[in-house]
């Protein structure tokens, strides 16, 4: 398998930003900047999988859907709102480094993951609403 020298350079960039924000910074933030990195990559995983397979549509295939047209573009389309979603996750994130640290533990350890619940939820049911309905 040939290796993509564009993930090469993803990968090269994002941890190069991080190794120069912990220099600025000149603090302990750098396990602050933990929960966006790790949201960066995610958002880079799926927004890199929708000029090949969508990864929503890697995972259900692995759950053992089978997927017509429709259900591709289904996968495609959710694979877009994470995109979305993980941008501005990842924005805010970036913003509560520099918040006090109750704001930041609030949001990198509860609300975040309430949110993302929420997204994963509100799809589910709306999945099985349009597939049944």
């Amino acid at each position: 398998m040939r290796r993509s020298p564009v993930r090469f350079l993803l990968r090269l960039a994002l941890t190069l930003g991080v190794v120069w924000a912990i220099y600025l910074l000149r603090a302990n933030v750098w396990f602050k900047l933990y929960p966006a990195v790790m949201v960066a990559g995610a958002l880079t995983a799926f927004a890199i999988s929708l000029g090949r397979t969508p990864l929503v549509e890697v995972f259900a295939r692995k759950m053992g859907e089978s997927l017509d047209a429709r259900g591709v573009a289904y996968c495609r389309n959710v694979t877009r709102l994470w995109v979305a979603f993980l941008a501005v996750h990842l924005a805010v994130t970036l913003a509560t480094v520099f918040a006090p640290p109750a704001v930041w533990a609030w949001y990198n350890g509860c609300i975040a993951y309430v949110l993302m619940g929420g997204l994963f939820a509100g799809e589910w049911f709306y999945r099985k609403k349009v597939r049944h309905g």
